[in-house]
């Protein structure tokens, strides 16, 4: 049986090819502005001396920002899914991943088949992402590969008042102009975004086994630091870049075998900011995909699409997700005015919010 998944990430294309339950060959590369070439480029590199060719593939699974662009994948899967499916395929113990991507972070809390219980995403800004790095890298003038360890080499780290991309750059150049190092800015960053992350793994709860994921692993010093404020030793695959694109994989294998992909219990869509905590809660189990939800909302956040399996769920609209405050006046507001609300319009009492 042999499958492949891919996975087209904001900053990293990555792909895995499976035969037989092993895997045959991975590939990552940089995503290029056009994810149908950048799809066919990072599929072509992962079956060079393999032998095989992309006919060979019984079945292909797509996953990542650019999933539905991907022409020749037979279904596109959330990086949620794929990224519990594939870190279990490692350690079947682990129930706590962060996902470290070039975009966003991810807090999941799985069971040991890789089924998702519970995610949170932070994505309102680059703080604490792969790009982010990139951007301090960039000032500094470290190559990126090398920050991590540059990071372990600080005598002092040296505090930020905030991981917003644009004011923590800021803030990086003030240091350096006063003679700080660049090891201790570069662990103070480090030690902020943990702080970060941190608040995220709380919010889907902090188990024992626990792991990381996505690029940003790949980092000694961030791995560090997470590792003093968890309070636990994450356990860290041979290539935690690639996760997403093996969970794809074995998705591809299940299908080959005629099993349904897993789908979150819960998802959770939000933020934190200064101004307070703005997170909707929408329950998979419960949600029938009825669609109230969708003219109950006065600011239209709500729409109905099908998840993984097919299954009409509601969800909220991915341009609201960034700007959830600003659209959302809040269920209590809502009833009061308009005399229902989201919550009061689902028959399964599958909305909750946390504002």
């Amino acid at each position: 049986m042999i499958v492949a998944g891919i996975d087209i990430g904001s900053r990293a294309a990555k792909a895995v090819v499976m035969n037989n339950g092993a895997i045959v060959s991975s590939v990552t590369c940089d995503t290029g502005p056009e994810s149908v070439k950048t799809s066919q480029m990072t599929i072509a590199r992962a079956l060079e001396g393999t032998g095989l060719a992309l006919d060979d593939m019984e079945y292909v699974v797509a996953t990542g920002y650019g999933r539905v662009l991907v022409p020749f994948a037979n279904e596109n899967i959330s990086e949620i899914s794929c990224h519990a499916r594939g870190i279990t395929w490692y350690f079947p113990e682990v129930r706590t991943i962060l996902d470290m991507g070039g975009q966003d972070c991810k807090a999941i809390n799985c069971d040991a088949e890789g089924r998702v219980n519970n995610f949170i995403m932070n994505d309102k800004c680059a703080g604490g992402t792969g790009r982010f790095l990139e951007m301090i890298a960039d000032v500094l003038n470290i190559p990126l590969e090398k920050i991590g360890e540059a990071a372990l080499r600080s005598k002092q780290a040296i505090p930020f008042n905030t991981i917003c991309a644009v004011f923590a750059k800021s803030e990086a150049i003030a240091y350096l102009r006063k003679g700080v190092s660049k090891e201790d800015i570069l662990a103070g960053l480090n030690e902020a975004i943990a702080t970060r992350c941190l608040n995220l793994l709380k919010r889907v709860s902090i188990e024992k086994e626990f792991t990381i994921t996505g690029g940003i692993a790949k980092n000694q010093g961030m791995v560090a630091q997470l590792r003093e404020k968890v309070g636990l030793e994450p356990l860290l695959s041979e290539d935690p870049q690639i996760i997403g694109a093996l969970g794809a994989a074995l998705f591809a294998e299940d299908r080959c075998r005629g099993k349904a992909a897993a789908v979150p219990a819960k998802v959770q869509y939000g933020y934190s900011d200064g101004t307070g905590n703005y997170f909707i809660t929408i329950d998979t189990g419960r949600c029938d995909g009825c669609g109230e939800c969708v003219p109950a909302c006065p600011s239209g956040i709500f729409e109905v699409a099908a998840d993984d399996n097919g299954q009409l769920k509601a969800r909220v609209k991915e341009d609201a997700r960034k700007k959830l405050a600003l659209l959302c006046p809040g269920y209590e507001v809502c009833l009061s005015k308009l005399g229902r609300n989201c919550h009061t319009v689902c028959p399964r009492e599958a909305i909750n919010h946390t504002w």
